[in-house]
Formats: structure tokens, C-alpha cells, sequence
């Protein structure tokens, strides 16, 4: 699991419908999916180019279908506000 202090160095790939966008992890988080709530990390990698898996992203950052779902359980803390209730 990635930790606070790395966020900075790591670069996500978010899945958008203008097309694919690069940014840090730690302006993801600040920022989130904005208004366009089914945006998702489809990708991620140091800054030196080197591969990150995908579940070293904390859950509640991925915005993915299982994080959404957890969180309108209540399993999982929502950053962003509560996810929609609809699911594309």
C-alpha cells in the first residue's frame, strides 16, 4: 500500500470521456471525479515511469464500481462525498 508521503510521485491514469488523463495521486485526491462521478483510475506509475498495481491505491481512491458500492455501505470512507446511488 502507497503511502501519504508518496502521493506526489505517483502518476494516475484517469479513464475520462474526453479521454484518458494524467496526474498526480495527491491531486486526484484533492480534486477527486468532480462532476462526473464515474471517472476511474485505470492506471498508475512512479514518476520515474516504473508500474504501480492498482491495489496499492488505497480503495477509497480508486472511484471504481467496489469502492463506490462499499461506500454507500458505509464499509468505506467516501473522500468525495457520497457516490451516486445508479450505477452506469
Amino acid at each position: 500500500m502507497l503511502e501519504p508521503a508518496d502521493y506526489d510521485d505517483v502518476i494516475v491514469t484517469v479513464a475520462h470521456p474526453s479521454g484518458d488523463v494524467d496526474t498526480t495521486l495527491g491531486q486526484w485526491i484533492e480534486t477527486g471525479p468532480g462532476p462526473r462521478p464515474f471517472v476511474t483510475i485505470v492506471g498508475a506509475r512512479w514518476r520515474t515511469g516504473d508500474s504501480i498495481p492498482l491495489e496499492a491505491i488505497p480503495l477509497q481512491y480508486r472511484n471504481s464500481p467496489e469502492s463506490r458500492r462499499l461506500q454507500r455501505l458505509g464499509l468505506l470512507p467516501a473522500p468525495w462525498g457520497p457516490p451516486p446511488d445508479d450505477e452506469p
